[in-house]
């Protein structure tokens, strides 16, 4: 078997394709009525013909322009040699030549021979896609072809979702897919600086007329969006108006939920082929591809200067060679900045810029004597600034193994003072990190609550801050943490933790002794309406 390739959206469509035909030609196969055998037999070789001309397409062999499927199959077993080997090839023959006689003259066919040959046909396409493709035609979905993760992982999802029969899943998962591609599209699409300026909304009409337009012109903006990209403009309203309510989605069928991730993949795919050749900045990615990136850890160099005339002063410029890679430029480049700006090194000269390829800028004055300090201060910066590099990495990794270690003896003081936490409580402790609001570091106390208590965070925080102890807390929804100011000790944490649980303790409670009533209810109606129809 060759090691998987790449696969294009087209190749990821035309197996997907062949799939279904093959399940269908399988599903037909078991029937044992004499209706339907037929129909088998005209699937089965279809699943042959389709497969083996695909493979000559995508292997650009080139075809007899009266080339039969038997010529066109030993064409393409000589291409493959030992990549494609299988002993289904003369059942394949029979079955096609069956077919002819089936179809043209009505045949009677026996049930045996369909099962053989619908196992032969399984084993011709499934050896010769693992044999072109490396991969296993059950596990082609059309979400192979989609490089983003998530929406992958959606796609795939709204896929498998349609395999189990539950198209109602299919389409939410399709939709979200679709949502989170737009949404990207739309950050693309948008204009950096507007063509028109939106009034206020005392400017034109009233309140009720600024929304009615406000709303007008922002469905008008995200339908002209999404059909740039949806190839049918209708298939995109019907799109969005199956996936609009969640009652419409519960009642959609499986059909629908195909059409409607087939909508949401091609879609997807002419997304990310327009972000593979779309720049959003042009200016700063030619700057960046001018860079003269370092082969080895030698620091830059000066490349080349210039000096280009001006009024009152020069403009030089030195291009550097041996800059850091991309993901240490920024740093290197921050910090450059500050070498070269800094008090003795700034006068006589102007500020100092290091631009995104890489060079120096400066203003300096005409007098030719003066090159020889500027050398001068150039060459130290460029040793200085790897120097202070290095020194701000080892302070950087210090401070943090020191938070680190800090973070582990909180936890150990914690856990021996109180062993067991309150119930709503998953995790207490200090952060790993440090975080820095409008200039000041955050505290770094932390709790992380449990998923029957973060619906109650509105109280837990109310609680907290109401606590003498406590000056403030700060809710972060998406860890399902609560940060506390100030860093309490692990005693002093545990003691506010044990004043405001009983509070919330008897919140949480409530909430599923009505959860639970609730639910009660509900069956008691459900049985005393069955009673009552006498079901």
């Amino acid at each position: 078997m060759t090691a998987p390739v790449p696969l294009s959206p087209e190749t990821v469509t035309n197996l997907v394709q062949l799939r279904a035909l093959l399940d269908s030609a399988d599903r037909a196969s078991i029937s044992n009525s004499s209706v339907t055998r037929p129909m088998a037999v005209v699937l089965l070789d279809a699943v042959n013909e389709r497969a083996t001309h695909f493979a000559a397409t995508y292997l650009n062999l080139t075809i007899p322009s009266r080339a039969g499927f038997e010529q066109l199959m030993e064409i393409v077993k000589g291409q493959l040699g030992a990549r494609w080997v299988t002993g289904t090839w003369p059942d394949i023959r029979r079955l096609h030549r069956t077919r002819n006689l089936v179809q043209h003259e009505g045949l009677e066919v026996d049930q045996k021979n369909i099962a053989t040959w619908a196992a032969a046909t399984a084993s011709y396409t499934r050896s010769l896609v693992s044999a072109i493709w490396g991969i296993n035609i059950n596990d082609v979905t059309l979400s192979k072809a989609v490089k983003h993760d998530e929406i992958r992982e959606l796609l795939d999802t709204a896929e498998r979702k349609i395999k189990e029969g539950m198209p109602s899943e299919s389409l939410t998962a399709t939709s979200a897919a679709f949502d989170l591609a737009y949404k990207s599209w739309k950050d693309y699409y948008r204009r950096r600086i507007p063509f028109h300026h939106k009034p206020m909304q005392r400017d034109i009409v009233d309140q009720k007329g600024f929304k009615y337009l406000e709303k007008e012109i922002t469905e008008a903006n995200e339908t002209s969006l999404a059909v740039s990209l949806a190839g049918d403009a209708g298939e995109y309203v019907w799109f969005r108006d199956i996936t609009a309510h969640e009652t419409d989605m519960e009642v959609a069928t499986l059909d629908e939920a195909q059409r409607a991730l087939g909508f949401a993949f091609g879609w997807v795919i002419r997304w990310e082929a327009f972000q593979e050749s779309f720049i959003p900045n042009r200016r700063r990615a030619r700057e960046q591809a001018a860079r003269r990136v370092r082969k080895s850890s030698r620091p830059a160099s000066v490349h080349a200067v210039k000096v280009a005339r001006g009024r009152g002063n020069w403009r030089l410029t030195v291009e550097l060679a041996d800059v850091p890679p991309a993901e240490e430029f920024d740093v290197w480049r921050r910090t450059l900045t500050t070498v070269l700006n800094s008090g003795a090194n700034l006068a006589p000269y102007h500020f100092w810029s290091v631009t995104e390829s890489g060079n120096l800028e400066n203003w300096i004055p005409k007098e030719p004597d003066s090159a020889g300090d500027l050398a001068e201060v150039v060459s130290s910066a460029l040793l200085t600034v790897e120097e202070e590099i290095r020194k701000q990495r080892q302070e950087r990794e210090a401070s943090l193994e020191e938070l680190k270690r800090e973070a582990q003896v909180y936890a150990q003081d914690l856990e021996r003072i109180s062993p067991t936490l309150p119930s709503w409580v998953r995790k207490a402790g200090l952060a790993e990190h440090r975080t820095i609001m409008a200039g000041k570091p955050e505290s770094r106390l932390r709790i992380i609550l449990t998923d029957d208590s973060i619906d109650f965070w509105k109280p837990i925080s109310s609680a907290l801050q109401q606590h003498s102890s406590v000056h403030s807390s700060m809710v972060n929804w998406g860890e399902k943490t609560i940060g506390i100011t100030p860093e309490l000790k692990p005693a002093e944490l545990c003691q506010v933790l044990l004043d405001i649980s009983p509070e919330i303790e008897a919140l949480i409670n409530q909430k599923k002794s009505e959860d639970s009533q609730m639910e009660e209810n509900r069956l008691t109606l459900e049985s005393r309406l069955r009673d009552a129809f006498r079901l």
